[in-house]
C-alpha cells in the first residue's frame, strides 16, 4: 500500500511538473488579439490632370486671378518667340487674338468667362482689354498705353495706362469709360486687385518717390486713399468682397505682411526668429497668406487666420515653400522646394490634411509630367499648375 501510494504522488508531481527532475512545462501564451489598424490617414481630393495652353507654346504663365469656378483658366502661352493670351473655357484652350499686333497676355478671368489683359495694336504698342467673346481695346488715360491687370465678377477691369502728361497712372474701366484713380502726389501708380463691389486696390507713388497702398471705391468715386503703414513702402497685393486688404511693406531692412480692414491696419506679426514675412493673397475669410522669411533665408509658407499666423511648414523637410494663393475654404497653394525629390514641387495645404504633394494626389498623371508649382485656386478646388511640359489643370475628383 505505501509503494502504491509513492508511486501515485510522484506522477501527480511529474504531472505538474515538479520532484523528480522532470522538465517544467509553460502554459501556452494568451491569445493577443492584433490592435485594430489607424485609420486611414487624410491627404485630401485626389485630382485629374489637364494640360492647357496653346499647341506649340514653350513656356505658360497663369497668375493668381488666372482661374475661376468651372475650370476657367487664362493666362499666357509663348509660341516662338510671340506672347499668346488664351483661355480655357473647361474643355478647350481659345487664342484670345490681338488687337492688331503679334502678342498679347492674359491676367485674370471671371467666373463669367471674361477675361482682362493687354495686346499689341497695329502700331506696336501695348492696349489694355476686355475679351468676353470678342476682344475689346479699353484704351488709354490719354497717353500711349495701358495693361489690363484684374476683372471683377462683374466684367469690371482695373490696371494702369499713359496718360497725356506721360505718366502711367491706375484706371478702373466700368464698361464704358476708363476713370484715372490718380497718385499721391508722384507720376505712377498701379490697381493689382479689384472686388464686385468696384473696390480696386494697388499702390501709388508719393512726391518723395516712395509708395504707398491705395483703396479706391467705385461707388463713391472719391480719391483714393491711403492705406499703407507709415513710412513704409507699401503695396495692397489682394482685396476680397468683404473690403479686406493683403499689403506688403518695406521697410530699410525688412518685409511685414498687414490686414487692413474697415480703417484698421493689423501688422500679422513675426514668427520667434524670422526677418520677413510678405502676403500674396487674402480669401473671403480674411485669412491672409504669404512666407516668412529667416535670416539663413529658409522661406516658409504661412497662412494668418485674423488671430495668428501659422507657419505651413515644407515638403520633404527642405528649407523653402512658399504660398501663393487661397480659396474661399481655406485651401492654400504654393510650391516647395523637397530635398527628397531633388527639386520644386507643387503643394497644396488643408487645416483638414496639412501639406500634400500634388504630384502624389493625381489620378494617372503623364510619366513624363512633374507638377512643378500650383499658381492658383478656385473656390471650387480646381488649381491651375506649371509643370515640366507646360501648364495644367487639376480638378478634384468626385
Amino acid at each position: 500500500m505505501a509503494l502504491a501510494a509513492s508511486f501515485a504522488l510522484a506522477s501527480a508531481l511529474s504531472a505538474c511538473g515538479g520532484g523528480g527532475g522532470g522538465h517544467d512545462q509553460q502554459p501556452p501564451p494568451p491569445v493577443v488579439s492584433p490592435p485594430p489598424p489607424p485609420p486611414p490617414v487624410q491627404r485630401g481630393p485626389l485630382y485629374d490632370f489637364t494640360p492647357i495652353g496653346l499647341p506649340g507654346m514653350s513656356l505658360g504663365a497663369v497668375v493668381r486671378q488666372g482661374i475661376a469656378n468651372g475650370g476657367l483658366v487664362a493666362g499666357t502661352a509663348w509660341v516662338g518667340s510671340e506672347a499668346r493670351a488664351f483661355l480655357f473655357d473647361g474643355k478647350k484652350s481659345i487664342d484670345l487674338g490681338t488687337l492688331g499686333g503679334g502678342s498679347a497676355r492674359a491676367f485674370a478671368v471671371n467666373r463669367c468667362g471674361q477675361v482682362a489683359g493687354w495686346a499689341y495694336t497695329a502700331s506696336g504698342i501695348p492696349h489694355a482689354f476686355l475679351y468676353n467673346g470678342t476682344l475689346h481695346d479699353l484704351g488709354t488715360l490719354g497717353g500711349a498705353d495701358s495693361y489690363g491687370n484684374v476683372i471683377s465678377t462683374c466684367g469690371k477691369v482695373a490696371g494702369w495706362a499713359g496718360t497725356s502728361g506721360g505718366q502711367g497712372h491706375a484706371f478702373y474701366h466700368d464698361g464704358k469709360t476708363m476713370r484715372d484713380l490718380g497718385t499721391f502726389g508722384g507720376n505712377a501708380s498701379t490697381a493689382t486687385a479689384i472686388n464686385s463691389l468696384g473696390q480696386v486696390v494697388g499702390n501709388a507713388y508719393l512726391a518723395d518717390s516712395t509708395y504707398h497702398a491705395f483703396l479706391y471705391d467705385a461707388r463713391t468715386g472719391a480719391p483714393i486713399l491711403d492705406i499703407g503703414p507709415p513710412g513704409w513702402r507699401s503695396t495692397a497685393v489682394d482685396i476680397n468682397e468683404a473690403g479686406q486688404v493683403a499689403i506688403s511693406a518695406v521697410g530699410a531692412t525688412t518685409l511685414r505682411a498687414y490686414r487692413y480692414a474697415g480703417g484698421t491696419l493689423l501688422d500679422l506679426g513675426l514668427p520667434p526668429g524670422a526677418r520677413d514675412t510678405e502676403a500674396t493673397a487674402i480669401n473671403a475669410a480674411g485669412h491672409v497668406v504669404g512666407t516668412v522669411t529667416y535670416p539663413d533665408d529658409r522661406k516658409v509658407a504661412f497662412l494668418h487666420d485674423g488671430n495668428t499666423l501659422h507657419e505651413l511648414g515644407t515638403l520633404g523637410g527642405g528649407r523653402i515653400s512658399q504660398a501663393a494663393a487661397v480659396n474661399a475654404s481655406g485651401l492654400v497653394v504654393g510650391s516647395s522646394v523637397d530635398p527628397t525629390a531633388v527639386g520644386q514641387r507643387a503643394f497644396a495645404w488643408s487645416s483638414s490634411y496639412g501639406m500634400v504633394n500634388l504630384n502624389e494626389r493625381v489620378k494617372d498623371l503623364p510619366k513624363d509630367v512633374t507638377l512643378l508649382a500650383a499658381l492658383a485656386v478656385a473656390d471650387d478646388g480646381a488649381i491651375a499648375v506649371r509643370t515640366t511640359e507646360g501648364l495644367g489643370l487639376l480638378r478634384p475628383r468626385k
